[in-house]
């Protein structure tokens, strides 16, 4: 069979966890969450599920029926966007910084989706964390990046070479 030149990942190391979520997941997810998080559309704040077991099980037994019958609640993958201003007084487009808002069951849902989508794909080998790690839990992107945008600066410094660094700044998108 050609390949196209492509490299096929090894054999399945694990399967994908498609049982419904259970409840220390749930739990979990609640409890990694900030108690002080924006209001969401609707309303429900995660707080509510921190202070209410009961309320939390009602709500683990609703994403567990979601997760059987393979249908979410049309308002879970809904947002609503948000300009929060970053100064006092706020008055251009580049003072404001953006925020959607969603709302926390559906964040809860989704949340136990990705942990196992993610703990899937890497333990597979489908992901290979030396090019694409944003968003991994456990590897730091950013950090690398810049280190690595430094080490190059500083190598064309004494090597006295010429380098070119590109600094997407959005804001000016916005003003134009």
């Amino acid at each position: 069979m050609d390949t196209l030149g492509l490299v096929w990942p090894p054999a399945l190391g694990i399967k994908f966890d498609s049982k419904p979520p259970s409840l220390q997941e749930v739990i979990a997810v609640v409890n990694k969450a900030r108690a002080k998080s924006a209001p969401e559309p609707n309303g429900v704040p995660y707080v509510l599920y921190k202070r209410c077991p009961n309320v939390l099980k009602k709500l683990h037994k609703l994403l567990q029926s979601a997760w059987k019958n393979t249908k979410t609640n049309k308002e879970w993958m809904t947002a609503e966007g948000v300009y929060i201003p970053k100064e006092q007084d706020s008055k251009g487009i580049n003072q404001f910084r953006p925020i959607l808002l969603l709302n926390v069951e559906g964040k809860i849902f989704f949340s136990n989706m990705a942990s196992r989508l993610t703990k899937y794909l890497t333990e597979n080998g489908y992901i290979n964390t030396t090019v694409q790690n944003n968003g991994i839990p456990g590897v730091s992107g950013c950090l690398e990046y810049a280190t690595m945008i430094w080490e190059a600066i500083q190598r064309a410094k004494s090597d006295k070479l010429n380098l070119d660094v590109v600094w997407l700044d959005l804001d000016q998108y916005h003003t134009r």
